[in-house]
């Protein structure tokens, strides 16, 4: 049992040492109350170490987004970071305990996700080809327009103004772009959480705590 639990010590280098201490303990208690004593029976009880570490990290990072999104401590610079993972880990646990047989219906079950996280992904895509082609025209434009306007005054100014509202829609569309690339990745995060939830209510994680 000792070594099952150090195996997945090994694992959850991830958590805080607070959460980890946590987790070892509620698991060391749990294998003793259950008279579980070889790595063996561990691993028929809770599915390996590796499994079992990947669940636990899906199942805090997903606590953690829930309680940052009921008190609004979630800050926008690290939430799509936060929401990828949380994304990530999810499919990491979904597929560690899924049989060939039982990864159909989780296996359909994210490919929908995944849909509007592609929609989304191809969407963002293009909005920052566009933006990119904004800002460099804008600077383009500058920099021939202040060539151009020691040869053709009213020619530069024509073109330095062309150049300047490019980079000015550039600034202005800036924090939309962002705003909908932050809150369609948490869109997604979101459907994978529920879906993980599911998963877990219809027990296709093999848990047996």
């Amino acid at each position: 049992m000792h070594e099952y639990i150090d195996e997945l010590k090994s694992h959850l280098t991830e958590l805080t040492a607070e959460e980890q201490l946590d987790v070892i303990n509620f698991y060391t208690e749990y294998l003793a109350d259950a008279g579980i004593e070889t790595y063996a029976a561990a691993v028929d009880k809770l599915g390996t170490p590796v499994q079992l570490a990947r669940k636990v990290l899906a199942d805090y990072s997903i606590r953690a987004s829930q309680t940052m999104d009921d008190t609004g401590a979630q800050t926008q610079s690290k939430q799509p970071q936060r929401d990828v993972r949380t994304i990530w880990l999810i499919i990491l646990a979904i597929l560690s305990f899924a049989t060939p047989v039982g990864l159909i219906i989780p296996a359909i079950l994210i490919t929908i996700c995944v849909v509007p996280f592609s929609i989304i992904f191809s969407i963002v895509v293009t909005i920052a080809a566009f933006f990119l082609g904004l800002l460099l025209m804008g600077v383009i434009l500058i920099g021939a327009g202040g060539y151009i306007i020691f040869t053709s005054f009213w020619a530069g100014v024509l073109v330095l103004g062309i150049g300047f509202t490019a980079l000015g829609l550039f600034l202005l569309l800036l924090p939309i772009f962002h705003w909908l690339t932050v809150n369609g990745i948490h869109l997604v995060s979101q459907l994978f959480q529920k879906l993980y939830n599911f998963l877990n209510e219809k027990n296709h994680f093999g848990k047996r705590v």
